[in-house]
């Protein structure tokens, strides 16, 4: 049995110096699309990761977003409809994109056209960015175990609701406002609660849950959040990140919650990119945590 996934380039598995995750996975990934104005761009392609916050810190135009085409999506599955028994189609939350409905739709125009093909499982994270990409992986890591879709699918839900958990830090709520990402009454809230709010995704949409007053006490209250979560000793987890314009903050805030909680392992650090980076705005920092995921 054959297992492909794809997924959109909203999992933000972006490293330093435009590196990514997605060839080292064999996971085949189709772009979300940025526009600054009129200039339109698809994500990884006609902008890299780095072009794009190069592009952002220049401009006083904010950059709008829209999920992967239905014609990207087909042309993907296509692609693995005879190399592959499954393919698993992997999105961030329906309540934040339509990234979920475009490849519902896709998937149809794929059912007609290739009726003996592989058979495509459509996978709603409920998350974004690189909670959504540390979901990839672990979908990747479930399949060289040798697990079928059957089982894979509840493992992976169970992975993503037991041993995943991440908090999120803007500079800006008006980013997330102005972007639809977060409602009027929500940016009000947040807006008042502090300088520095503290938001997660439950049931897939973004909410505000708490406030810290300084980056520095913020970062101390996500990870004591997190530790919490996942109700286990920090010897067993891993701590990951997700920035934007926030890499060597990101670097530091490691380093020093490395060192406070001996045995914690320390992920990797990833760059945002265009498609999330330009709803959450500059100065954005996620941490993650995992219990039982390895790179």
């Amino acid at each position: 049995m054959t297992i492909k996934i794809i997924c959109d380039t909203s999992a933000d598995l972006n490293l330093q110096n435009d590196e990514t995750l997605y060839e080292k996975y064999d996971i085949e990934w189709v772009p979300m699309q940025v526009m600054f104005g009129t200039d339109a761009f698809k994500e990884l392609i006609d902008i890299k990761t780095s072009e794009f916050h190069e592009r952002l810190g220049k401009t006083d135009v904010h950059p709008t977003t829209s999920q992967s085409t239905q014609a990207d999506l087909l042309a993907a599955y296509e692609k693995f409809a005879d190399k592959a028994d499954d393919i698993i189609s992997m999105h961030l939350s329906s309540e934040v994109s339509g990234a979920v409905a475009n490849a519902n739709m896709a998937k149809k125009m794929y059912d007609k056209q290739n009726p003996d093909g592989a058979k495509i499982h459509i996978y709603d994270t409920r998350k974004a960015s690189t909670p959504f990409g540390l979901i990839v992986l672990k979908a990747a890591n479930l399949i060289k175990e040798g697990l079928s879709v059957d089982k894979l699918i509840p493992k992976l839900d169970e992975w993503k609701t037991k041993d995943e958990s991440f908090y999120f830090t803007v500079n800006d709520l008006k980013w997330l406002f102005d972007g639809g990402r977060l409602s009027r009454a929500k940016y009000v809230l947040g807006s008042l609660l502090s300088k520095n709010p503290i938001l997660t995704f439950i049931d897939g949409k973004i909410e505000p849950v708490k406030s810290a007053s300084g980056i520095d006490k913020t970062m101390q209250a996500i990870i004591e959040m997190l530790i919490d979560d996942l109700h286990a000793d920090p010897s067993e987890l891993t701590l990951h990140f997700a920035q934007a314009s926030f890499y060597n903050e990101s670097k530091e805030y490691a380093s020093q919650f490395e060192e406070q909680y001996p045995g914690m392992k320390i992920g990797k650090i990833f760059t945002m990119g265009g498609a999330i980076s330009s709803h959450t705005g500059p100065r954005t920092i996620v941490p993650i945590m995992t219990k039982n995921f390895e790179y």
